[in-house]
């Protein structure tokens, strides 16, 4: 099969892109090798387009709203328009649940809205996802570098990398449109990651409790096989730093 895939070189497309290419011809589009895809052209034809490109993070939307609406809505937009009767899986997330909280959240209700257009679309409504390897500016790497002052008292369904991926497998060799949840369908709560900071309970702009629907993932036969809260109950709480974890979504 021959893939377009965006974001190739961001946190979830540079692992998805080691599966994809051992059985599939895979074509990447992303912002770091100089390809804005506001402007660049689209010569090319696929069988599928996985479209992870945009703008990741509640707080950080809210410095910079007009860069996620660029960024996430109107790229995506651009694709569907180019990409008409071409099946597009494409990146969203739990927040589009509730749009007016924050401009990430909206941004992402938005390209479902205008996913709506184009048939053969499905979007992603990734969970947080989490791995192994700290990486600067997730939730834990912050923790461990001192940089958090409080936690929150929210809790987030936190789904593993690889389950991700396989979930994203799935759905490739699947005739599903629309949108899907991807997580376990189990919250965990974020203060019991570092339960000696202070908690603050107002955050109006971020979602209090976030659980993936899973019937859909369930009916392709998804088992999730990582659980955050077995490898925290079994973890010495002085590694427990070694996870990483995603910016809440």
């Amino acid at each position: 099969m021959r893939i377009m895939l965006t974001g190739h070189r961001g946190y979830i497309g540079s692992h998805l892109l080691k599966r994809l290419t051992k059985q599939n011809s895979v074509v990447g589009f992303d912002l770091a090798d100089g390809q804005d895809l506001m402007t660049c052209e689209f010569n090319e034809e696929f069988d599928l387009i996985i479209h992870l490109a945009g703008q990741s993070g509640v707080r950080d939307s809210m410095k910079d709203p007009g860069l996620y609406w660029r960024n996430n809505v109107e790229v995506s937009k651009r694709l569907f328009a180019r990409y008409p009767n071409t099946r597009i899986m494409y990146a969203s997330s739990s927040s589009a649940y509730e749009p007016d909280l924050n401009p990430y959240a909206a941004t992402k209700y938005c390209v479902e809205e205008a996913a709506e257009r184009n048939h053969k679309t499905l979007g992603m409504r990734f969970h947080t996802v989490y791995d192994y390897k700290p990486r600067k500016g997730m939730f834990i790497q912050k923790l461990i570098d001192g940089e958090l002052e409080y936690v929150t008292n929210h809790y987030r369904d936190f789904i593993h990398m690889d389950d991700l991926c396989d979930a994203i497998e799935l759905l490739i060799r699947s005739t599903y449109t629309g949108t899907v949840d991807i997580g376990t369908g189990v919250p965990f709560r974020i203060r019991d990651f570092a339960n000696n900071l202070p908690i603050r309970l107002n955050t109006p702009n971020e979602r209090q409790w976030t659980c993936a629907n899973m019937d859909k993932m369930k009916s392709l036969g998804f088992k999730p096989k990582h659980s955050i809260e077995k490898l925290l109950t079994n973890t010495p709480k002085d590694n427990i730093i070694k996870l990483e974890i995603g910016e809440t979504t």
